[in-house]
């Protein structure tokens, strides 16, 4: 495991996504509380649009602010309209007060979102 540190956690706000590249992959991060954090590609499997600019809703889900298509942040999948493929999830953690990412451990079989 490659664990790359991308913020301490002080620095984010819960619920608002943050934009990191990792070994030229784009990651979205999102702190949901004081002792969790999650980390999904950050490119909409629908057209391309960086998660990141979207709006994380209290079901934990992300919104993309081009089309609306909704991704649950802890699996990648697509919830509601329009359904699109799954996103990458990627292994995230809180340690020693930062958000740490392993792009390199991804959760899910997804695909890399093509852009």
């Amino acid at each position: 495991m490659t664990w790359e540190a991308v913020a301490d956690v002080d620095q984010l706000e819960e619920g608002e996504p943050l934009r990191v590249e990792l070994g030229g992959v784009p990651v979205c991060v999102v702190l949901l509380s004081d002792d969790e954090a999650v980390a999904v590609h950050d490119t909409c499997s629908h057209q391309q649009q960086s998660l990141a600019e979207g709006m994380v809703t209290e079901e934990d889900t992300i919104i993309c602010p081009a089309h609306s298509s909704t991704f649950d942040l802890r699996t990648g999948e697509s919830v509601g309209v329009p359904e699109v493929p799954t996103i990458p999830v990627f292994a995230c953690r809180i340690a020693d007060g930062a958000v740490h990412v392993d792009v390199a451990d991804r959760r899910n079989d997804a695909a890399d979102p093509a852009g």
